[in-house]
Parts: structure tokens; sequence; C-alpha cells
């Protein structure tokens, strides 16, 4: 196979492999967390044999069956604050990085709702250092809604311009 590259890497098959090794092709930065403040989840497994995904065409499936089906690298579901479904594929496991896209903002739209800090907050209030930029009048939901008003092109291939910019300053 044709190895991935930064033309490729989000379309299948390269993306099987992309995805998990992002921060070869991307400037990215590692942010480690502190493990003193890691608290596990109590696990709770619920019963999920019973639940049945119609796709838009086919017989209905379980969940294991839809995870392969989908080519689901992971999965988690999380209620009132038990882990009540943990699984993964394709050769991930629970330690793996893996590219996250836009799950990042669910991710952040939870934790905003979950700490209560105001989606209509003015992202200055949280990054005073983004003040006198594109972003100074921006909320915490306008960036949410990728309504910011930022210039932006995803083209990883570029060589000027934001995206060179940022890769830059990542690294």
């Amino acid at each position: 196979m044709k190895r991935a590259t930064l033309a490729n890497w989000r379309t299948a098959p390269h993306n099987r492999w992309a995805f998990h090794h992002v921060r070869e092709l991307v400037a990215s930065a590692d942010v480690a967390n502190d493990p003193a403040r890691v608290r596990a989840l109590a696990a709770q497994p619920a019963d999920f044999t019973g639940l049945r995904i119609d796709p838009d065409s086919g017989e209905a499936m379980g969940i294991d069956a839809f995870l392969q089906e989908t080519d689901t690298d992971g999965m988690a579901i999380v209620h009132r604050g038990r882990l009540v479904l943990e699984r993964y594929g394709n050769g991930m496991t629970a330690d793996d990085p893996h590219i996250l896209m836009s799950v990042s903002k669910s991710l952040l739209g939870l934790l905003i709702a979950e700490l209560d800090l105001g989606a209509d907050r003015r992202v200055t209030d949280f990054v005073p250092e983004v003040k006198g930029t594109a972003y100074n009048d921006a909320t915490l939901r306008d960036l949410l809604d990728m309504r910011a008003g930022i210039v932006w092109e995803e083209n990883y291939l570029a060589s000027s311009g934001p995206i060179v910019e940022i890769g830059r300053a990542s690294c």
C-alpha cells in the first residue's frame, strides 16, 4: 500500500494508519497530563446486547457489529459519571494516541456545560493573550459553532499561510 502523506492521510485506506500516527504527519505538540490529577472513572458495564442499530440499508445490527462495520477505532460511553461501555478495534488500545478531530468540540461543549463556564462568555476571559486578535469579540459558543470569523483553509499541502504558521508555532 502507498504510504500516508499530507495529501491522502484523511482518506481510506491511509487514514487507518494516519489517525494513529498523526503526530508523524502534521505538526503538533504533545500536551502531557498531570498524573496526580487523573481520576479513573468507575466502571459499571451496561448490557447493550438488546441494542439494535438500523443502518440506512441492510439489517439492524448490534453494537459490536456496528463498530466493526464502521471501522470504529474506539468508543466510550459515560453515563452519570460511570463508564458503561468501552470498546476498541483495529489494533487500538485505551493508551494509544488517536486524532479526535471534531470530537474535540463535543468534549469541550460538555466541559463548558459541566463546569458552568457560560458559553456566552468571551474567549479573552479565559485566554487573555488573544486580546486584539480576530478572537477578541468571540465567545465560547462562537468557537463551538465554528463561527468566530477566523479565516482558515485546512490545506495541509500549503507552503504558506495560517496552517503553516500554526505548524511552526506548535513545534
